[in-house]
């Protein structure tokens, strides 16, 4: 199969449209049986034509391939009537979103010539989300600071990284931290350290039921989100993520964990366009 991309912003600019493009070949070259181009215009041997995006295309009445349509950002008015206008002589318009084909049904395009492929991300690793601890530990217990070694079993430390500040840790988090848990550790409080770790954590974790604890108020403040217990003036704060016991703690960390969009890379976005082509010819 030859499929021919055509990058409507070819020799133009090297904007999101070659993005696209430049991925999207990539990735065919990848795929045995598959030649694949790159150009400015179509190419009108190529068994797919694949206009990135859907705006300039023109239909040649001579072309015995497919021509099949990018389509994104599109609203009423010019944009809906190109589409319109392309549709009559296109064979697919690819989406962006599942929403997008239903939308365009309801303008009255054929639902048939109409599917999604759902966008890639560019691949870059994810950082660390990092979570700020800013508590004392006390011998009594009170501030359930072994529910951090419960966590930490479970995370994985790969995606976490801590900021702890407060006395009383060095016990918990040495057999931590040779476990392999990425912790930054400041026993003392000291202002200045304190503001720049509100500023640069993701979540502000408190185990405590002892009413409540400034940390999670500095936070909140902050723009952080709060992960502590139900009581005192947490509940007057408005908690983003609650727990009592240590299985509850550590769903949450799990639920938080998950990257719903990890499997959205080019090569899945390429594949589900040839499934498309394939069906095509």
């Amino acid at each position: 199969m030859k499929v021919h991309l055509v990058n409507w912003e070819e020799g133009a600019n090297k904007g999101i449209l070659s993005k696209f493009a430049y991925n999207m070949e990539d990735e065919l070259k990848k795929i045995k049986g598959v030649k694949v181009t790159v150009s400015g215009k179509p190419d009108w041997s190529a068994d797919i034509n694949h206009h990135i995006n859907y705006l300039p295309y023109k239909a040649n009445p001579e072309y015995k391939g497919k021509n099949t349509l990018n389509v994104t950002h599109i609203w009423e008015g010019h944009k809906l009537d190109s589409l319109r206008k392309g549709m009559e002589t296109a064979d697919m318009g690819i989406c962006m979103s599942s929403e997008m084909p239903k939308w365009l049904v309801k303008q009255g395009i054929d639902k048939k010539k109409l599917t999604y492929v759902l966008p890639a991300h560019d691949g870059k690793p994810r950082r660390f989300q990092v979570v700020a601890i800013l508590t004392n530990v006390y011998p009594d217990g009170c501030k359930r600071a072994e529910m951090l070694t419960g966590l930490a079993k479970s995370l994985d430390k790969n995606k976490w990284a801590f900021r702890i500040m407060g006395s009383g840790w060095v016990s918990i988090l040495t057999p931590l931290v040779l476990d392999g848990l990425q912790v930054d550790y400041f026993p003392e409080f000291e202002e200045d350290t304190h503001q720049r770790i509100l500023e640069s954590s993701d979540y502000c974790l408190y185990f405590g039921q002892d009413e409540g604890s400034m940390a999670i108020l500095d936070a909140a403040n902050a723009g952080l989100k709060t992960i502590a217990t139900p009581q005192g003036f947490h509940l007057d704060i408005g908690l983003d993520y609650e727990f009592n016991t240590q299985d509850e703690l550590n769903e949450i960390f799990k639920k938080l964990s998950v990257n719903k969009v990890e499997d959205w890379t080019w090569n899945k976005y390429v594949k589900e366009h040839m499934k498309i082509w394939k069906k095509l010819v």
